[in-house]
């Protein structure tokens, strides 16, 4: 098994952005033009506990994902301002994340989340059969099951304490051996984390924290839209008032949706996406394609201010990007 502390950092505004985008739809992409500072780390406690952990000290992110069938994540939240579920949270808070649970965050400023994972057979001691129903309950909203978002609890922050500490245990450790971390540190956690839910179970304050308002479902439609590919020949061509019309509603219902999930308005948001659909494809040097080609596909006419606002996202030129000695 392996056991040892891997961090990840990525502080370079040219290397920043390509672990983050993938093909399609992303579950992580960047939210601001400019340098990026994002470290990640992971420690396996045991087979089917682990802990895990965000910091993000510049720049903005997007993540959004749902948790896997069967598994179990508590995630400890600590930021100035962040979204959380279209919720935001000053300060700390806690979200409990089951089996197909969605999580999605918008992180703006300077913030930090670590997170206890328990595969589907640890969950199952977590979670009892009993507790189950009830869980379930609670994340169920408008967009089917949602992660449970609630204040941090005495039993919560001594929980998050203990995380941290283990990360921090294991980056001055910088080796392992066999005899650490012990077998009692994941057992400790487990049965931790169960009286952590039957607690959260039982404050009925965590439940108004499960409603997703209408202006949240209508920021993911909006942001589903952003990111469908254009067609080369400008049929799909995505603006306010279209996506008003496709989805029914205002133009000023989707702004308002918008700054309350992202803390971002249509255009900068489209402007952002497209950047990175742009730079997908840069990367992979198409051929016979080039930068004024692909530009204008991704609905930037005016070369020069694309140009700009490319480099501010990913500190090089375009032309650059698509150069053959290029990274």
């Amino acid at each position: 098994m392996n056991r040892a502390v891997e961090p990840t950092s990525v502080a370079h505004r040219e290397t920043a952005a390509a672990p983050l985008v993938k093909e399609g739809r992303p579950r992580i992409y960047r939210l601001h033009a400019g340098a990026l500072d994002l470290t990640r780390a992971y420690l396996a406690l045991s087979r089917g506990v682990s802990v895990q952990e965000i910091r993000l000290r510049a720049g903005g992110v997007r993540i959004d994902g749902r948790i896997s069938p069967g598994a179990l994540k508590i995630v400890f939240l600590r930021a100035e301002e962040i979204r959380v579920l279209g919720n935001r949270v000053s300060g700390e808070a806690m979200a409990i994340a089951y089996g197909g649970s969605r999580l999605d965050v918008a992180a703006n400023r300077p913030g930090s989340a670590v997170a206890l994972y328990f595969s589907p057979a640890v969950a199952r001691c977590v979670v009892t059969e009993e507790a189950l129903p009830a869980l379930r309950r609670r994340m169920e909203g408008p967009l089917g099951l949602e992660t449970l978002l609630s204040p941090v609890t005495q039993r919560g922050r001594a929980l998050a304490r203990s995380a941290r500490g283990l990360l921090e245990r294991a980056r001055e450790k910088g080796a392992w051996t066999r005899a650490w971390p012990p077998a009692l540190e994941a057992e400790a956690v487990v049965e931790t984390s169960a009286a952590l839910i039957r607690d959260i179970l039982g404050d009925d304050r965590s439940a108004a924290q499960t409603s997703v308002k209408r202006r949240r479902e209508l920021a993911l439609m909006v942001e589903n839209l952003l990111w469908e590919t254009p067609f080369d020949d400008g049929l799909r061509r995505l603006s306010l008032d279209d996506a008003a019309v496709r989805l029914r509603c205002s133009r000023r219902s989707i702004q308002l949706a918008l700054q309350d999930e992202f803390g971002l308005g249509f255009t900068a948001l489209k402007r952002l996406i497209r950047l990175q659909q742009v730079h997908a494809i840069l990367r992979r040097r198409p051929a016979g394609r080039g930068v004024g080609r692909v530009a204008k596909a991704y609905e930037f006419n005016h070369l020069g201010r694309f140009a700009g606002h490319y480099r501010d996202m990913f500190g090089v030129l375009p032309s650059v990007e698509l150069s053959p000695g290029s990274a």
